[in-house]
């Protein structure tokens, strides 16, 4: 069974936590040991991680519903005033810039929190990787030793007395694993780029259009704005 756990509940804001250096660095003793290569735990703690970015954003979401209804419903406001009735509402204006200056401020912390638990995966990858180098070379030393006393074993039965037997077998090399097959594949744009999460409805984008044609475009990373009625 995998011992990949749930991502959020066992890594800290940045670090990792003791528990998940410990289980990482236990599980790549044991798979060191048994020859397991570590390809199969990275995709394991990647599909934990692309897991728990789903479950951080879905939540995020869920948590935010209300703020962002209110961005697409003055959005639709906004754009009824200026392209329909063709009235300029500088006060509704200024408001929804604040609303979506909030948002984006929101949603750039949860992208945060995501870059971080990308990071966590891997540090847990390296402690991994670590100790199942250091198992593997343990278990090749241990190898080297056995195949050199069975040797020495069969030098004595034959009758060779010699310090060094001839002929001394090599243990056969354990299997290299490609360090570059077990990196973790980047967190998507959706992490990575504009936080822009929700606002690409063609009323919103329509709204934005207004917002930096009529107040600059500065104003829609600008504070929250103004809380007029119109």
């Amino acid at each position: 069974m995998s011992e990949v756990k749930s991502v959020p509940a066992d890594y800290g804001r940045s670090r990792l936590t003791a528990r998940t250096r410990w289980r990482a660095t236990r599980r790549g003793k044991r798979d060191g040991r048994a020859g397991v290569g570590p390809e199969h735990y990275a995709r394991q703690l990647e599909r934990g991680l692309r897991m728990a970015l789903e479950d951080l954003r879905s939540r995020f979401v869920a948590r935010h519903a209300a703020h962002i209804d209110r961005v697409h419903a003055e959005s639709a406001r906004i754009v009824t005033e200026y392209d329909h009735r063709r009235e300029d509402v500088p006060a509704a204006l200024a408001r929804f810039g604040g609303w979506v200056s909030q948002w984006r401020t929101e949603v750039t912390a949860c992208q945060q929190r995501g870059l971080a638990l990308a990071a966590c995966a891997d540090q847990e990858l390296a402690h991994y990787e670590a100790a199942h180098t250091r198992a593997r070379a343990r278990a090749r030393r241990r190898a080297e030793r056995r195949a050199r006393r069975r040797a020495e074993r069969l030098a004595r039965a034959r009758g060779d007395h010699r310090t060094e037997p001839p002929g001394v077998p090599e243990p056969p090399d354990p299997p290299e694993w490609a360090t570059a097959g077990t990196a973790l594949a980047a967190p998507d744009e959706i992490w990575t780029g504009a936080p822009d999460w929700m606002l690409d409805d063609a009323l919103v984008r329509r709204a934005l259009h207004i917002l930096e044609q009529r107040i600059g475009p500065a104003a829609a990373t600008a504070g929250r704005g103004e809380r007029g009625t119109r």
